[in-house]
């Protein structure tokens, strides 16, 4: 056996760890200095234009920036082609970049020196320009992404002309799916006018169109014909055969016929239609497949361990099915032995459904046409038990405790959807024990049994508001301008930031075997849901819709089904993306089984009761 002394023989390699970063920091001082630089890059003048020989005269050039071709080459194939692939440019002093304005030129050197970039909505589309040309991918990507997350209304068509101008695949189809989930908002404010034929046919002829009936879709594409083709019959017809005339029903048959009647359209649906027939079409095709919008529906959202199936209930119409979960595997984690309380999510008032574990940092979005979730940032703390709210464009997170230490947790999580970043905001004021996170008018209130507290985001500070004091406190929600509290029961007592007090509604219906109680908004009613365990993996949700006018609670449906989680969020969503349960059952004589497989190890009293995705557990406070 060798001597272990061999093991240590020869040289030492030792590693700088902080070299490449000082050694950045001191290229970028001395571009700063203007010293040691070798070659001048300058851009033209945006007023600029060329002579007969084609060269920039002196005074049409812009800004010039003193670099190093060595920082620049390592940076950027573009420039690394340039000063070594035995060009002119590789020799000369200086170089004048066309087509990249000096804004942008100069936000990339100094993302060459830094490997920070600067993007704002002002200087986005030309700096992407910049860098697709001078093959710097990451801005590239940065660029993409910011264009991603701050589409609105006012943008997404220029951002999807803007994509298709630059080939970007993956941006377009971002700008594409965001149009169609808002295609009515989109279509009123006529924006789709702009686009070419082309654009406007790829965008009619998606399956994700969130309409309800084929005839907005009409609308556009006549909308767009009378802005852009009343002149040009090809490119009329080829914007109607979008339109999947065999969806008409027969209710619609008096629009038919008023359109029929305008004689700028009638030779154009004479294509379409047998005129001398009305509205029947003159070659009858098999039924299209209907745009994804016609089954949206605002549906109940129930929340249990990770890898399992999302439940998606409709109350009225006896409607069950499942969502995908999360695809980030959290099944090796202790969860069996935790609380029931392992997810919380939140949805936006645009349906934007969010989630975060108890058992990660992670934090998901949810894509309703793919019926999958994508990962987002991570969050900065870890926490158990926590309170999640949407408000003003960002997400909250806050409460609960330190799953390590066990101590309880002021700090307050923000997340910016904008950014897809996360921050600390002004932190509470009081450790609070169960609790529940509800905004209502631009203000978010947080509500325990002893006290009530409420931020208001513009000036990020915490204010007290009216106690409940009550020595309960199951769940709280938003309804009608007032925040509803379930407390002892079966008292409930609804609170008016206007007037700064509490009253109490009439009492809700007694089940002494439920594990918990909950109160949620649902299609603008205030819905009541009990859970009771009645057998293993056998569970029953009563639920009961509230009369404002009679001041009473009725009995609208009870689901048994496998036993839930008990974070429950009501949501806006596409069933025809969903997996259906065949077995969902209404009948507590069916021991068939359950609709899927939710195995939570023979759940007890003591498991369930946690409360809601918002609420903390009572022990250990």
């Amino acid at each position: 056996m060798a001597s272990i002394l061999s093991c240590f023989s020869g040289p030492e390699v030792l590693e700088d760890v902080n070299h490449s970063r000082a050694l950045m920091e001191e290229l970028k001082c001395l571009y700063d200095c203007r010293l040691l630089a070798d070659v001048t890059i300058g851009v033209q003048r945006d007023d600029a234009s060329l002579d007969q020989s084609g060269d920039l005269a002196a005074d049409d050039i812009g800004q010039l920036f003193l670099c190093s071709r060595n920082v620049l080459s390592a940076a950027s194939p573009y420039f690394k082609s340039m000063f070594t692939g035995g060009l002119n440019e590789s020799m000369q002093e200086r170089v004048v970049i066309r087509g990249v304005d000096a804004e942008s030129m100069s936000v990339i050197i100094d993302y060459c020196y830094t490997g920070r970039v600067t993007i704002t909505e002002s200087n986005v589309q030309r700096l992407y320009a910049a860098a697709n040309m001078l093959q710097l991918e990451y801005i590239r990507r940065a660029c993409s992404g910011f264009m991603t997350r701050r589409l609105d209304l006012s943008n997404c068509v220029e951002i999807m002309k803007f994509a298709d101008t630059f080939d970007n695949p993956e941006l377009k189809e971002n700008a594409q799916t965001f149009i169609a989930r808002n295609f009515s908002q989109v279509c009123s404010g006529g924006d789709l006018c702009e686009l070419d034929l082309k654009l406007f046919k790829e965008l009619l002829c998606l399956n994700t169109l969130d309409v309800d009936c084929e005839r907005k879709v009409c609308s556009a594409a006549l909308q767009w014909i009378e802005a852009n083709a009343l002149q040009k019959k090809e490119d009329a017809l080829q914007a109607l055969k979008c339109v999947r005339w065999n969806l008409f029903t027969e209710r619609e048959k008096p629009y038919l016929e008023a359109l029929m009647a305008k004689p700028l359209i009638e030779k154009y649906l004479a294509f379409f239609f047998n005129m001398e027939d009305g509205c029947k079409l003159s070659t009858p095709l098999s039924l299209p497949e209907h745009r994804i919008g016609v089954s949206a529906k605002e549906m109940l959202l129930f929340f249990g361990l990770p890898n399992d199936n999302i439940m998606c209930c409709d109350p009225y119409s006896e409607e069950l099915y499942f969502m995908a979960p999360p695809l980030q595997d959290l099944s090796s984690q202790d969860y069996k032995s935790s609380t029931m309380e392992s997810l919380i999510a939140c949805t936006t008032p645009d349906n934007n459904l969010f989630l975060a574990s108890h058992l990660s940092k992670h934090f998901w979005a949810y894509n309703p046409i793919l019926n999958t979730w994508q990962e987002l940032a991570e969050r900065p703390l870890g926490r158990i038990h926590s309170g999640m709210g949407y408000l003003s464009g960002h997400i909250y997170i806050l409460g609960g405790r330190n799953p390590v230490t066990d101590t309880k947790l002021k700090e307050v999580e923000c997340y910016s959807i904008q950014r897809n970043q996360w921050t600390l905001v002004a932190s509470l004021p009081h450790s609070l024990g169960k609790m529940q996170v509800v905004v209502l008018n631009d203000l978010m209130y947080v509500v325990s049994r002893r006290r009530m507290l409420c931020y208001d985001p513009k000036r990020n500070r915490w204010r007290h508001c009216g106690s409940l004091r009550r020595d309960k406190l199951h769940k709280a929600c938003v309804f009608q301008d007032q925040i509803i509290c379930v407390c002892d029961i079966p008292v409930v007592k609804a609170y008016s930031p206007s007037r700064g007090e509490w009253k109490r509604l009439g009492d809700i219906p007694i089940d002494s075997h439920a594990l918990n109680y909950q109160v949620i908004q649902h299609n603008s009613k205030l819905l009541l849901l009990t859970q009771t365990l009645l057998q293993h993996n056998k569970n029953r949700v009563l639920m009961h819709e509230y009369d404002p006018g009679r001041d009473t609670w009725k009995s609208i449906m009870a689901v048994y089904v496998s036993t839930l989680g008990p974070v429950c969020v009501s949501t806006r969503v596409y069933p025809v993306c969903l997996s259906s349960a065949h077995r969902f059952s209404t009948e507590e004589e069916d021991d068939s089984g359950s609709s899927a497989d939710w195995d939570f190890d023979g759940l007890t009293d003591a498991d369930s009761d946690s409360g809601s995705s918002s609420s903390f557990s009572d022990e250990n406070w």
